[in-house]
């Protein structure tokens, strides 16, 4: 039977009678804490350490540009930075805890949410097993230890959803203005988070009955006209500034897109079942939207997590580009109910065929012991992609051991060269001061843009007239004539695989140094009549 809780028990229902709400927010904190600091800021991150970096005046230009769907998290962020640093000055020096904290706030505060919610009118189990397997999807702990706005647009779509709950039982306007708020506010982290919103109008169709169905579903169409609305504004401007990523996957097949798709589960080249264990007892669990007492739940859950999915397709036929994984991160918490649900099913069945053989103890029995089994199974099958996405490999690049490197005395006074104007970012985010000394790449401090833009040939070379030595932090490049598979990297394949303007004015490796995941520092020198005639 569906009891969502009327709005008077908000604070009830956001505390959790059963201590469920607060136990699964201990467990998330100990689950996103993990590795934490350990893994570097990659590209995106740098990106947003440094647009945080900038004076106020300068971060409101880059709402004229590009990076205008990011403006809200940025201001949000920069506020949060700044709070922080006042009252613990040391923070500044552990940027990644610092920038990515509030993702971890907000993501710890979402399962404890949905526990706490979902233990009012569901069985302890369900709650439990879905808060459990929610901490297994590769996707909410990467995104939820990641300085970008994608962990909160999964809180903010676990509110909303709470708060449709509550509306659709408590008709009071209250409920209905604060979900048009909340809704507002999901928009405005993303866009695309729109369909959510489709998928609660939905929901009031198919999992309320009678009157109340129309009551709700009129109540849901207010709320959510009123939500977007309110968030038309700044959508209307982040479609026209906003590009999405640059980069588009040629020739998609299917199996692609659900390739991609996938690694909000898990990752690695060949998953279990394809699909990985969490969508697969997720596809189990969509039987129990047939219907029976746990149906609310069940038609819910299916609602918020294919109806956004189903809203996306007709964007990305439009926009190739934005077939990206974490832009539909906030479903992720409805496919972890499912494959509770999943759990439960395959226990049950057990628990009914046991019983039938030895008594309802034993089914009782067989039926938690089946439970356990699965979630172990599943949590041995997810061990090795939780600790990958908590490697370099899983964010991206650890520059820092190159740029220490870099500042050593002996090579304080070298030019830097960046092989990578995208990869240059984290210079900007770990090291400003280094920036003077960039030839390659200038890092934007100003204007409407956040990438490094790329120096002309004829200026660096200006600069570097006269110069025999610099430094060269080679990014690693994957094509196949610079596969860097192996580290320290050999001079000789830096050498190869150095940008062409360094080769053409006769820089060559004389050293490399180990230099950490996917960067290696590298010592070039020219001879005295290249470095004079400034070629």
């Amino acid at each position: 039977m569906h009891r969502p809780g009327g709005g008077g028990a908000w604070l009830e229902l956001v505390l959790g009678t059963r201590y469920l709400g607060l136990g699964m927010g201990v467990v998330s904190t100990v689950v996103l804490a993990w590795g934490l600091a350990r893994t570097a800021l990659w590209l995106d991150e740098g990106a947003t350490v440094v647009a945080v970096q900038r004076p106020w005046a300068d971060l409101w230009t880059l709402g004229e540009g590009a990076e205008t769907p990011l403006l809200p998290y940025y201001v949000l962020l920069k506020g949060f930075g700044a709070l922080v640093r006042a009252v613990v000055p040391a923070a500044q020096n552990h940027p990644e805890v610092l920038y990515r904290l509030p993702s971890v706030a907000v993501s710890v505060l979402a399962a404890w949410i949905l526990a706490a919610w979902m233990g009012r009118f569901n069985p302890p189990r369900l709650v439990v097993v879905s808060g459990l397997v929610l901490l297994m999807c590769t996707g909410f702990s990467r995104y939820g230890q990641e300085a970008r706005p994608y962990a909160s647009v999964l809180f903010l779509a676990v509110v909303a959803t709470v708060l449709w709950s509550v509306l659709s039982s408590d008709r009071r306007a209250r409920w209905v203005i604060l979900y048009a708020l909340t809704v507002t506010a999901m928009m405005t982290m993303h866009t695309l988070s729109a369909g959510l919103v489709a998928a609660h109008g939905v929901a009031a169709l198919v999992c309320l009955t009678g009157r109340r169905r129309w009551t709700a579903f009129g109540r849901t169409v207010v709320g959510g006209t009123l939500g977007v609305a309110l968030a038309a504004p700044y959508a209307v401007i982040t479609s026209r500034n906003g590009t999405g990523p640059t980069f588009i996957y040629p020739d998609l097949a299917a199996h692609d897109v659900l390739r991609i798709f996938v690694r909000l589960f898990t990752s690695g080249e060949n998953p279990p079942l394809v699909i990985g264990p969490v969508l697969a007892l997720a596809l189990l669990g969509l039987v129990q939207v047939r219907p029976g007492p746990q149906a609310f739940m069940a038609r819910l859950a299916a609602c918020w997590a294919l109806v956004p999915l189903v809203a996306m397709v007709p964007v990305i036929i439009v926009f190739p580009n934005l077939l990206v994984e974490r832009y539909v991160l906030f479903v992720v918490p409805a496919f972890a109910v499912l494959a509770a649900f999943g759990v439960l099913l395959l226990a049950d069945l057990a628990r009914s065929v046991a019983a039938r053989v030895a008594g309802v103890t034993f089914g009782a029995v067989t039926a938690g012991a089946v439970a356990v089994l699965l979630l172990v199974v599943t949590a041995t099958l997810q061990s090795a992609p939780m600790r990958d996405i908590r490697t370099p490999g899983g964010h991206g690049e650890d520059v820092r051991p190159a740029l220490a490197v870099a500042q050593r005395p002996e090579y304080r006074k070298l030019t830097i060269m960046v092989s990578s104007r995208n990869g240059s970012i984290v210079v900007g985010a770990y090291a400003p001061e280094l920036e003077k000394r960039l030839a390659m790449q200038h890092i934007q401090r100003e204007g409407t843009a956040i990438w490094p833009d790329n120096v002309s040939p004829v200026d660096v070379r200006a600069q570097m007239k006269g110069r025999r030595e610099a430094i060269l932090l080679q990014r690693v490049r994957n094509d196949e004539q610079c596969a860097m598979e192996h580290f320290p990297v050999p001079a000789a394949q830096i050498e190869l695989c150095q940008p062409d303007l360094l080769k053409h004015m006769g820089f060559h490796v004389v050293k490399v140094e180990t230099s950490g995941d996917n960067w290696t520092f590298a010592l070039l020198r020219r001879s005295a009549g290249a470095a004079a005639a400034g070629r």
